[in-house]
C-alpha cells in the first residue's frame, strides 16, 4: 500500500466511529428504549429484564480473551464480518421473542456478534495503527458512541409508531447495511502495508559496510517513552494489570446500571417524554470527556485523569439519584457525561502504553474478562433495588459512593518493567 495524503489509520478511525454511532444508538444506549415496552408486554420484573443486559456483559467477558487471541493471529476483518453478521441475526431473533428464555438467548446472540465484531476489535485495530496519538485516535473513534445518543429519541419514536418487534427487525438489517462495509475496510497492522504507526515515514539508512539502504528510522517525533511488548503471560503477572482491571470493574458498576435504567428511572418520576433526550444528552456530554481526556491522555498521567473522572462520576450519580424536577437533569449531564466518556479512550490507551501492541488483543481480552463483573452486577443490582423499594434512589446512591473506591486502586497502578534474560528495560 502506498502512503497517501491522509494516513490510512485515520480512515480506520472514521469507519469505526460510524459503526459505533449506529451500534451505540440502537443497542448499547438505545436498548433502554425497549426496556419498558418489553417489560409491560410480558409483565416481567425490572430485575428479570435487566438480566438480559447482564448476560450481554457476561458473554462479553467470557468471549473477550478468545476474541483477543484470534485478533492477534488473524486480524480484524474476518472477525468483524462474522460478528456483525451474527449481531444482525440476533436483532431479528429479538423481534420474535415470546418467552423469557428466548429474550435471554437473543441477548446472547447479539452479544456474541458484537464481542466478535464490535468496539473491542475496533479499539485493538486503532491501537495497532497509533502510538504517539493513540489516546486521541481512540477518543475520536469512540466519539461515534458519544454522538449515538442522538438516535435514542428516534428509536423511541419508531417504537411508538410501529412497535418494538418491527423496530428490532429493522435494526438488524441496519447492522448489516452499516457494519459489513466497515469490516471490509479493516487492516491489521500498518507495518504489513509499508507504513509506520501515526503515519511516520521511514528514512533510508546506509549500512556501515556499504550496500543498499535499509528502512529503519522513522521521520518525525518519537514516542515519549520507548514501546515495549509484553506477552499475555508476562502482563498478567504484573501488579499494574490487576489494578487497572479492578479500577474499571468498580467504575463500570455505575455506568452499566445507568444506561440500562436511566429511562425507566425518569419514567417512574413522570419524565418519560424527555427520558430519551436525557440519554441523548448524556452521550453527547460524554464527548467532552472522550475528546478532552483523549487529548490530555497523550500528554498527562492517565491515572490522575481517571481520578478526576471517578470524582465527577460520583457527583453525577448523586444528582441522578435525587432528581425531583426536570432541570436537575442539566447538572447531572454536565458532571456524569464527561465522567463517563473520559475513561473510555484511556482504557485501551493505558493498556497499549503499559504492555505494547504485539499481544494487545489477548491482554485487553483477559482484562475485559475481569472487569465484566461490574457490568454484570450493576444493572441487576439497580433493578433489584427498584423491585424492593419501588424506585432507584437507594441503588443509585450506593453506586455513587462505590465509584470512589477505585481512586486509590488506579493511583497504585504504576507502569510495569519488563525483565527478560538478556534484556532488562526499566520504565518509570
Amino acid at each position: 500500500m502506498k502512503k497517501g495524503r491522509l494516513f490510512y489509520g485515520w480512515w480506520i478511525v472514521s469507519a469505526c466511529a460510524a459503526l459505533n454511532f449506529y451500534v451505540g444508538g440502537v443497542f448499547f444506549y438505545g436498548f433502554g428504549a425497549f426496556f419498558d415496552p418489553i417489560r409491560n408486554h410480558f409483565g416481567w420484573s425490572y430485575a428479570a429484564v435487566s438480566f438480559g443486559n447482564s448476560i450481554q456483559r457476561l458473554e462479553g467477558g467470557i468471549a473477550a480473551p478468545v476474541v483477543g487471541f484470534l485478533f492477534d493471529r488473524f486480524g480484524p476483518r474476518k472477525l468483524m464480518l462474522f460478528g456483525l453478521t451474527v449481531a444482525g441475526l440476533g436483532f431479528i431473533s429479538f423481534s420474535y421473542v415470546n418467552s423469557l428464555w428466548m429474550y435471554y438467548l437473543s441477548f446472547a446472540i447479539v452479544s456474541i456478534g458484537f464481542s466478535t465484531g464490535g468496539a473491542g476489535i475496533a479499539q485493538a485495530t486503532v491501537v495497532n495503527w497509533f502510538i504517539r496519538r493513540r489516546t486521541l485516535a481512540i477518543a475520536l473513534m469512540m466519539a461515534g458512541f458519544g454522538l449515538s445518543g442522538s438516535l435514542v429519541p428516534v428509536v423511541l419514536r419508531v417504537i411508538d409508531s410501529i412497535g418494538w418487534r418491527d423496530t428490532l427487525m429493522y435494526i438488524g438489517f441496519g447492522v448489516w447495511l452499516v457494519g459489513l462495509p466497515v469490516a471490509l475496510m479493516m487492516k491489521h497492522r500498518p507495518e504489513k502495508h509499508g507504513l509506520l504507526p501515526d503515519g511516520d515515514a521511514m528514512e533510508a539508512q546506509s549500512p556501515p559496510t556499504g550496500g543498499s539502504g535499509s528502512l529503519e528510522q522513522p521521520i518525525g517525533r518519537k514516542p515519549a517513552l520507548p514501546e515495549i511488548n509484553f506477552t499475555v503471560k508476562e502482563a498478567i503477572k504484573t501488579r499494574a494489570f490487576w489494578l487497572i482491571a479492578v479500577t474499571y470493574s468498580i467504575q463500570v458498576l455505575a455506568t452499566s446500571a445507568v444506561f440500562v435504567h436511566v429511562i425507566p428511572h425518569l419514567t417512574l418520576l413522570g419524565m418519560r417524554d424527555i427520558s430519551g433526550y436525557a440519554l441523548m444528552g448524556m452521550t453527547i456530554c460524554s464527548l467532552v470527556g472522550r475528546l478532552g481526556f483523549g487529548f490530555l491522555g497523550d500528554i498527562k498521567d492517565k491515572r490522575r485523569l481517571l481520578v478526576v473522572t471517578l470524582i465527577l462520576q460520583c457527583i453525577g450519580m448523586l444528582i441522578l439519584a435525587n432528581i425531583s424536577t426536570w432541570w436537575l437533569i442539566i447538572p447531572f449531564l454536565l458532571t456524569y457525561g464527561p465522567a463517563y466518556g473520559g475513561p473510555i479512550p484511556m482504557r485501551p490507551a493505558i493498556i497499549g502504553e503499559y504492555f505494547g501492541r504485539k499481544s494487545f488483543g489477548g491482554i485487553q481480552g483477559l482484562m475485559h474478562t475481569v472487569t465484566v463483573a461490574g457490568g454484570v452486577i450493576g444493572p441487576i443490582f439497580a433493578g433489584w433495588m427498584c423491585d424492593l423499594n419501588g424506585d432507584y434512589y437507594l441503588g443509585f446512591m450506593i453506586l455513587a459512593f462505590t465509584s470512589l473506591a477505585a481512586i486509590p486502586v488506579i493511583l497504585a497502578a504504576k507502569r510495569p518493567t519488563l525483565d527478560r534474560p538478556g534484556q532488562v528495560i526499566t520504565l518509570q
